[in-house]
């Protein structure tokens, strides 16, 4: 009896490892490895120049665009 449910209890932490703990531990460290990605290549993609592997350097900077959407217009109404 005593062999029986040692067997049973053997049973039931295999499941819970191999069904359970290692596909969360796959995941954890997949998502982790994705977001170092993400944070290291901005947009996904490496910057010119690069292999992919170590820093990549910011892109130049570009001029403030100018241009006027429109003007502010103090309105009063009027009666």
């Amino acid at each position: 009896m005593n062999l029986f449910v040692l067997i049973i209890v053997g049973y039931l932490a295999y499941r819970f490892i191999a069904g359970f703990l290692f596909p969360l531990f796959r995941t954890t460290s997949h998502m982790r490895q994705q977001f170092h990605n993400m944070n290291r290549e901005p947009n996904g993609q490496p910057g010119p120049g690069t292999n992919g592997a170590g820093p990549s350097q910011p892109p130049p900077a570009s001029k403030p665009e100018s241009s006027k959407v429109g003007e502010y217009i103090d309105f009063e109404e009027v009666k």
